[in-house]
């Protein structure tokens, strides 16, 4: 897990050439994406893409750890306040096993929580459960993009 600011996309170039395109590209736009309606956008085909949504945020025990095998997931929240917990798959339980389709496993267990402000942004690789959309203080309609970049 890293947190950073999509303000100094070069800062993570280490990550990969997918994760570099991918935060220059949110870096460019991120004055407009609280605009971009909900739904997928392509930067580079399957490799590198985001999706917007709306949703309205859970408590911490409504929600499951998540982990993904072909993408790293790097979350951002556009409006609104966000959580997202994190702990390492290995200290988890998995409550569903891997499915290749949907590229997500879901697992139960206890983590830390960490608050995601607008313009920042929280990356998680494949050994990285996490939980997004969760509240402590208050529940409310939260839109954030979480920009995909295939392993």
């Amino acid at each position: 897990m890293i947190l950073g600011t999509v303000q100094y996309p070069s800062r993570y170039s280490g990550l990969g050439e997918g994760v570099r395109k991918g935060l220059e590209y949110i870096s460019a736009h991120i004055n407009e994406l609280e605009n971009f309606k909900p739904g997928r956008y392509t930067i580079d085909g399957d490799n590198i893409f985001f999706e917007v949504s709306e949703s309205i945020t859970t408590a911490p025990s409504g929600k499951f750890f998540e982990s993904h095998k072909k993408y790293i997931d790097i979350h951002i929240t556009l409006s609104g306040e966000e959580w997202f917990g994190y702990a390492m798959i290995k200290q988890l339980k998995e409550s569903k096993p891997y499915d290749e389709l949907t590229d997500t496993a879901y697992y139960t267990g206890e983590g830390i929580y960490n608050q995601v402000l607008p313009g920042h942004f929280i990356l998680f690789m494949p050994e990285d459960a996490h939980k997004c959309g969760v509240f402590f203080h208050n529940r409310g309609t939260v839109k954030s993009l979480v920009l995909k970049v295939k392993i």
